[in-house]
């Protein structure tokens, strides 16, 4: 069951109203509910239900009322009402109640702010204000509900003012003016909604009303309170009076009805989809550009969109259709202007005769005759502007869609034109399409297959109408027999009518290439021979045989004539049979030195061509290696498929995003590691090697990454430079550290910390020192720690463009925590925010929230530590974080703990058995150490006994003292519920030992 007290009071059952009857039951359930989780005493619910004048009966009838909850709320499963002593208390999931999802939601919002995440703050403040309904309990009134409903209301004000100066800050555009109104005639005081409403209006050119806003509430306190306003209101108004600066499309003639030419060929009875397209062209009929181009590869039905649409609307051009056929992609020569003007004419009643010889006077004629007209033109297969502009009517009554294989971008320069893509089917088009040529029946018996071929047929209606033609003209083939050609390795030579040599796919594609210059074939060819699903500008420019500016004007062209697809900005691509055909091109037409070059030059810019993680290269890297491994140079690509799995979710939200696969770079990995057991150059198997390890220790298979991480040195030692940076021992130690090795790990990183200040690479020495200072800060040992990390951040700092990364700051952070130096580690978190605010990183955020959970639990702030570590959750989460989405809700749960929410710990504990395989011994030893704390809760002590020991045991063979004397303190409780006081003691004397060696006070 919901609950609603953000507006009338509301319960809802599976979304359905849940009826209160009487007056009793409603104003009990709206008092429990605006303290809800906390006992409210009978004489309040007196109070509230009857206020000065209670029956005798009171007792016995809120008694009775509280019978009817208990069945109304029973029957729903989600809330209990409890009898607590001389009082009431109704319990109830927070996200169940509409108060307290905006509260946290609310919290979380300025969690956001304070980490400098402005626009996501804004969202989640529209979110939390889309749960209000009118003012909180609307409809029920007396002292005690009014007073619980004005606390919301309060609330909600500040909401929305939190809500208007996020939205002024970010100058999104949305009205805030309404609502700030509305705040300050129910709250008419608040001085902070006043200096909004006077921003917002002064924005808008509203000065004046700006000064009024203050006049009026200046008059209201004064009147009404005896003060002034408080100087920040005066201040804004001083500058709104002194200009601040710091504060700052003709309708269409009617048609005449004439008789008309009616040209237009037969419109295809198998005409599927294209609702948008047919949509767009409808703005045609409305004042406006009456130009249209369709434009698209060859083969994906430009024309038969435009006969179709064209025959929609015929009856609207009663003074004609007119039709010519270009022939600007066809085997024989384009049509010259002339030529279509002359026809055109001629069907205007023009004798032949009368026609001038000369182009511009016959378009002129032409334009005369259309002129004041109400007359379609559809201009088919056009090769380019000079062929379409003298065709085109003049005056506004008159409609042209033409069709090309080019965009036509200069015409748009010239002449008013809406620019349509013409793409290829979607696949329940595609499918629809085949059931329309085939039947449906027979497309519904192979459901699968048919989907199959659609896709097969990439979408493209003339490579469909093909396979359909040749299908309804073999009723005995089957469409699995059709797709598993089609699936071959010649999907071209079978997308070809039977006995119909010019009915091809191929046949259709060779026009296209044909009217490409030299120069535009070569880039062409070239760019269809890479791997990968698409490509950058970059990469095609440094593949270009001409200089950048001449590169990227090809390119250009290319998209124009709609030979490659530029899909968003920099990023372009082929269609699918498009790329196949024009590979097979470049394989025939290239000899095996140019391949090879080829080859070469892009593994070259893959490995180089940014400083970066290139992650939108992702894909495209793993197609390459896979496809070219073998071919000298290509292990070079294992260096950035590193970077990748160390990265992981890293540094990209994106490649959360399904593009970060580990399944595909453990493939990677395994042929790298073939070929480099084959190789003479040791570095391959190195590389391989080091990529298994990446692979494994984000995949949680911490044992398998140490094996991988020890073949890498292995590797490494056989070349000359060996582990020159130290950074494969670096990776080995920060695996070790995860194991909890912790002696080894401080062993190997110290020799990494040697080699890596040897080597004078900066990035690797932040690194290094950051990850020794982090297991010496797990070992207790925080002098030496703090000397590390502060040693990484000064690394850091010294560069020519300063700090660059939070690494070293985070975990100098956690050490400050560990320490009790809240203040100090709340100082970081800042600067963190700070740093992060112009260099998003969801990793680093859901870090970030973590120490501020941290530092808000410290303070016993539990509201907004719950709230920070909800968003550290949540970021972990979309970047597939699976480590730190285990320790997170562990910590969670343990939140939960110390707030008596022990319904909401089991809850949390329960729902990660699916990330069981990223346990680390950290992340099993704290979850030992909650389910201990609970279990002496749940007054289960020898489960509880057994937890404590068992995270006792496995932070002192780590060993990781301030852990196990945390859990020494959980145990003694565990021991003191279970009747054990001797136990008990020991554990505690044995923690305050430890915490006496660390410098720190004992903890209780």
């Amino acid at each position: 069951m919901d609950f609603g007290i953000l507006g009338p009071l509301q319960l809802a059952r599976e979304g359905l109203p849940v009826p209160l009857p009487g007056r009793t039951l409603p104003r009990l359930l709206a008092v429990l509910l605006l303290d809800a989780g906390n006992v409210v005493s009978l004489p309040r619910l007196v109070d509230a239900i009857w206020e000065e004048a209670p029956p005798a009966t009171a007792r016995r009838q809120i008694q009775n009322t509280v019978a009817t909850a208990r069945g109304l709320l029973l029957e729903a499963g989600t809330s209990e009402l409890e009898t607590v002593g001389e009082g009431y208390r109704l319990r109830v999931r927070a996200e169940k109640l509409d108060s307290l999802r905006f509260q946290r939601a609310v919290r979380i919002a300025r969690e956001q702010v304070d980490a400098s995440e402005p626009e996501a703050a804004l969202g989640t403040l529209r979110e939390a204000l889309g749960l209000w309904r009118g003012p909180a309990l609307a409809g029920l009134g007396g002292r005690v509900i009014e007073a619980g409903a004005l606390r919301w209301n309060e609330e909600r004000a500040a909401a929305e003012e939190d809500r208007a100066e996020l939205e002024l800050a970010l100058g999104t555009g949305a009205a805030v003016v309404p609502g700030l109104r509305r705040v300050l005639e129910q709250h008419p005081y608040r001085q902070r909604s006043a200096e909004l409403l006077m921003t917002a209006l002064y924005r808008e050119g509203r000065a004046p009303e700006a000064l009024d806003v203050y006049e009026s509430i200046r008059g209201q306190l004064d009147e009404e309170l005896g003060i002034d306003p408080g100087l920040r209101l005066k201040e804004h108004r001083t500058a709104i009076l002194r200009e601040d600066p710091a504060l700052r499309a003709a309708p269409a003639p009617a048609p005449h009805a004439l008789p008309a030419p009616a040209q237009l060929p037969a419109d295809s009875v198998h005409f599927t989809g294209r609702g948008s397209q047919l949509a767009s062209l409808g703005a045609l009929l409305e004042p406006g550009p009456r130009t249209a181009v369709l434009s698209g590869i060859g083969g994906s039905g430009k024309t038969t969109l435009a006969l179709h649409w064209a025959h929609l609307v015929r009856e609207r051009f009663p003074d004609g259709q007119l039709y010519v056929n270009l022939r600007g992609f066809d085997r024989a020569a384009p049509l010259t202007p002339l030529d279509a003007i002359a026809g055109f004419l001629r069907a205007l009643g023009v004798a032949t005769e009368a026609i001038p010889s000369d182009t511009e006077e016959a378009a002129a004629l032409l334009r005369s005759r259309l002129a004041d007209t109400a007359t379609l033109l559809v201009l088919d297969n056009a090769r380019n502007s000079q062929q379409v502009l003298p065709l085109l009517p003049a005056t506004g009554g008159s409609v042209a869609v033409v069709t090309s294989r080019s965009r036509l971008p200069d015409l748009a320069a010239v002449h008013d034109v809406h620019r349509l893509t013409v793409d290829a089917l979607g696949p329940d088009e595609s499918v629809r399409l085949l059931e329309g040529l085939i039947g449906a029946e027979r497309v519904r018996a192979e459901a699968a297959d048919a989907a199959r071929i659609a896709d097969l047929c990439g979408g493209l209606p003339l490579a469909l109408r093909i396979v359909g033609t040749n299908l309804r003209g073999q009723p005995g083939t089957t469409l699995a027999e059709t797709a598993a050609a089609l699936a071959g390795r010649d999907r071209l030579a079978h997308l070809a009518v039977e006995g119909d040599p010019t009915t091809t796919v191929a046949a259709a594609f060779d026009l296209s290439l044909l009217a490409l210059e030299p120069e535009e074939e070569l880039l062409y060819l070239t760019l269809a021979f890479l791997p990968g699903a698409d490509f950058s500008k970059g990469l095609a420019v440094a593949l270009a045989a001409w200089d950048p500016e001449a590169a990227e004007g090809l390119l250009a062209r290319l998209v124009a004539a709609h030979r490659i697809d530029e899909y968003r900005p920099g990023r372009y691509r082929f269609h699918d049979l498009v790329r196949e055909y024009a590979r097979r091109k470049a394989e025939s037409g290239f000899d095996g030195a140019a391949l090879q070059r080829l080859r070469e030059q892009t593994v070259e810019w893959y490995a180089t061509g940014s400083t970066r993680l290139p992650v939108e290269e992702y894909r495209n890297i793993v197609a390459t290696f896979l496809e070219w491994n073998g071919h000298r140079s290509v292990s070079r690509l294992l260096r950035r498929l590193i970077a990748f799995a160390d990265a992981g979710y890293r540094d990209e939200t994106s490649l959360a995003d399904s593009l970060y696969e580990l399944p595909e770079l453990a493939l990677v990995a395994e042929r790298g590691i073939e070929t480099g057991l084959r190789s003479d150059d040791p570095m391959d198997g190195a590389r391989a090697y080091a990529l298994a390890d990446a692979v494994a220790y984000a995949s949680g298979k911490l044992n398998r990454s140490k094996y991988y991480g020890e073949k890498t040195l292995e590797y490494l030692r056989r070349t000359p430079d060996g582990d020159r940076t130290g950074k494969a021992r670096n990776d080995l130690g920060t695996t070790l550290t995860q194991l909890g090795r912790h002696r080894e790990a401080v062993s190997i990183l110290r020799e990494a910390v040697q080699a890596a200040d040897a080597s004078g690479e900066r990035w690797v020495r932040v690194e290094v020192h950051t990850s020794l200072g982090t297991v010496l800060r797990r070992m207790g040992r925080f002098p030496e720690a703090e000397a590390q990390m502060r040693r990484a951040r000064a690394l850091d700092a010294a560069g020519p463009e300063g700090p660059t990364t939070v690494y070293p700051l985070l975990a100098l952070s956690e050490l400050y925590v560990d320490q009790g130096r809240i203040s100090a580690a709340e100082d970081l978190c800042r600067q963190i925010a700070d740093m992060l605010r112009d260099h998003p990183s969801d990793y680093y955020r859901s870090r970030l929230y973590f120490r501020q959970f941290a530092v808000h639990r410290a303070d016993e702030d539990h509201p907004r530590a719950e709230a920070a570590l909800l968003r550290g959750v949540e970021l972990a989460e979309r970047v597939n974080n699976r480590r730190h989405q285990l320790i997170y809700q562990y910590w969670l749960a343990d939140l939960y703990v110390d707030s008596d929410h022990l319904d909401l710990a089991r809850e949390v504990l329960g729902r990660l058995a699916h990330l069981g395989r990223y346990e680390t011994s950290e992340s099993l030893a704290i979850k030992a150490r909650v389910n201990c704390r609970l279990l002496t809760a749940d007054g289960d002590p020898r489960q509880a006994v057994r937890m404590g020991r068992q995270a006792c045991d496995v932070f002192a063979a780590m060993p990781d003292p301030l852990r196990q004397a945390r859990s020494l303190n959980a145990l003694a409780r565990a021991h003191d519920r279970a009747g054990t006081p001797e136990a008990a003691a020991a554990c505690r004397d044995q923690a305050r030992a430890l915490f006496t060696a660390l410098g720190i006070d004992p903890e209780p």
